[in-house]
């Protein structure tokens, strides 16, 4: 049910610097949402958690990273981690 008066639920960045400030807080159930990360280091992979679930996400050279998901019917986590590539594990 969307419309003006549909409930709103929240996006909750966790560890998340690299999003715009004019990244969106909250959308309705079923709705598009669609994120830009812009902080981007270099020799750095990064991954990007829903409520746990890894994200699927583009790469556009004048945006940065772009996830996309529809918003389910209750508050979601959004969390982001990286891994510096250089870096030699034994």
């Amino acid at each position: 049910m969307f419309g003006i008066f549909a409930k709103r639920y929240r996006i909750n960045y966790d560890s998340c610097e690299g999003f715009s400030k004019k990244a969106r807080k909250s959308a309705r159930a079923g709705e598009r949402v669609t994120l830009y990360y812009d902080v981007i280091a270099t020799d750095t992979d990064y991954s990007f958690f829903l409520d746990g679930a890894e994200l699927n996400v583009d790469w556009a050279e004048d945006k940065g990273y772009i996830l996309s998901f529809t918003m389910p019917a209750s508050d979601v986590t959004l969390k982001v981690t990286s891994r510096n590539t250089m870096c030699i594990s034994e």
